[in-house]
């Protein structure tokens, strides 16, 4: 969102979280404690300025892209408060349109990202014995589990897949799709933020979410659910939007050279991507903060052993899928189970406690 700090001079690149730095005090967290898990363009992120001359020609690139979005998608009117109930009925209503379109929307490279799931979910068979067992959270229309089975088959990778979602339209597509007919694959109703109630705790080798975690309004309850049913070394992998990072801008060529716009990948992501491509258009939140308190997620199970995620990979980049331009990036997420301290899991939890999610 833009907003106006001085006469005749504008500000991008909202902060995402707010720190209680006296709660982490009192817990005897120090800095390089907090910075295990939070980089400097999250704590302390860049202030982006820009002029009146810049702010017009923004403006009219800005009109361009929401009149393409308008014509070719017709986003709904508002976003409304993004609850459950609201969330379930764009979907329902999307759902047997939604695999040309989210294609449409980014650009083809939305089978790229779920294929990487595949590739993911096959490095990790080649490694396992015996049957590997796989669930694609916010599963949708069941487009991931497809190139999950497809990569798995050629490897000759023994794996039962289940797609879980939460809304019945989009599994009906997923059922009388045209994902392989198989004993191995089935698709149930569920709610992602109840994994820990719906499956048996250390039951999957992997769990997969392409794209699910922004249409949840509380992502860290999938996280624990997700924590709880791994396997001890079992792997989750996460692809969803991340807003740019000042520091990191893609690149434009133009006559055999490249150009950096790091204003203007922001002020669109802040201005159009969020309030029109994702809350009115699909119903999706902000993921970014998500990347960041995924590897914060703890519990203690029954026999006193605490459990947390280590970090395998991450990364974030501004890929060329929107419109073809390289202005929505996306970051890619894989936390594996394992075993902690009870002291890590006290500072994991202060930490969490003393975050939240900037307004």
């Amino acid at each position: 969102m833009l907003y106006q700090q001085k006469k005749g001079v504008f500000v991008a690149n909202k902060p995402v979280i707010v720190v209680d730095y006296r709660e982490l005090e009192g817990a005897g967290i120090t800095d390089a404690e907090l910075k295990k898990y939070f980089p400097r363009y999250v704590l302390n992120p860049t202030t982006l300025y820009y002029g009146w001359l810049k702010r017009v020609g923004l403006l009219i690139i800005q009109w361009c892209l929401r009149m393409a979005v308008n014509l070719s998608l017709r986003p709904r009117n508002s976003a409304g408060s993004l609850n459950q109930s609201e969330i379930d009925e764009v979907y329902t209503k999307e759902a047997r349109t939604y695999n040309r379109k989210h294609h449409i929307t980014t650009h083809g490279m939305d089978l790229v990202w779920r294929r990487t799931a595949g590739w993911f979910a096959s490095a990790i068979g080649r490694n396992s014995r015996g049957r590997l067992k796989i669930l694609d959270i916010c599963t949708g229309t069941g487009l991931t589990v497809k190139e999950i089975y497809d990569i798995l088959q050629d490897w000759g990778i023994d794996a039962e897949i289940i797609g879980l979602d939460y809304n019945e339209r989009m599994l009906a597509v997923a059922r009388n799709g045209d994902i392989p007919k198989s004993n191995r694959i089935r698709f149930v109703h569920g709610d992602a933020t109840k994994l820990a109630e719906t499956f048996e705790p250390d039951s999957f080798d992997v769990v997969t979410q392409v794209f699910g975690i922004g249409g949840i309004s509380q992502p860290l309850k999938v996280f624990d659910g997700v924590l709880r049913i791994l396997k001890s070394g079992g792997q989750f992998l996460m692809i969803d939007m991340h807003k740019p990072i000042p520091e990191h801008p893609g690149e434009w060529p133009f006559l055999l050279k490249w150009y950096r716009f790091p204003v203007m990948e922001m002020v669109v992501y802040e201005d159009s991507t969020l309030p029109v491509v994702l809350n009115r258009l699909w119903g999706w939140r902000d993921t970014t903060l998500c990347f960041y308190l995924l590897p914060l997620i703890t519990y203690r199970d029954g026999n006193g052993k605490y459990w947390g995620f280590k970090v395998e990979t991450f990364e974030q980049e501004s890929q060329r899928w929107w419109f073809a331009l390289p202005l929505m990036p996306i970051a890619r997420i894989v936390v594996k189970k394992i075993e902690i301290s009870e002291d890590v899991a006290g500072k994991r939890e202060a930490i969490l406690n003393a975050c939240t999610a900037s307004q």
